[in-house]
């Protein structure tokens, strides 16, 4: 006894969940190409700080002891670490988390507390040479690195 192949079209219902499974799976596939792109240009080099917009990130009070200057120099490496070392020879390390287009600093904290600090940056502006960044935590500003 012979069986006929079955058309999976021969059923729409069928068809009309493949279809639909497909348009959702579409933009999801191109954000995660749009993040590992981002992430292997923040990955690709070490980012130093070419430019401060407002100077009260350059003040030692408000930054909680860590202040953005000219000269400074921040890494992040493949394994969501990141490294940021200012001009006093004092390093900063943690761990960091990329959401679209912002940027999650999570490190300890420079007092003896023993707790985490978050940090929000929002990229702005991303490309091989220059990393733009605003960010979001009072004191706010914006960062050029290049």
């Amino acid at each position: 006894m012979k069986t006929k192949p079955v058309n999976p079209l021969q059923f729409p219902a069928t068809g009309i969940i493949l279809l639909f499974s497909l348009l959702l799976s579409l933009p999801a596939l191109a954000q995660e190409r749009n993040k590992r792109q981002t992430e292997s240009l923040l990955t690709a080099r070490k980012w130093t700080l070419m430019d401060v917009k407002k100077k009260k990130l350059t003040k030692l009070k408000k930054m909680d002891g860590f202040r953005m200057e000219e000269g400074n120099e921040m890494s992040f490496s493949i394994d969501h670490k990141f490294r940021y070392k200012n001009n006093d020879y004092e390093y900063m390390s943690g761990k960091w988390v990329l959401d679209g287009k912002k940027l999650l600093l999570v490190h300890d904290a420079r007092d003896a507390t023993n707790r985490l600090n978050n940090s929000h940056l929002k990229i702005i502006r991303l490309t091989k040479t220059e990393l733009y960044v605003k960010r979001m935590d009072k004191p706010k500003g914006k960062l050029v690195f290049k």
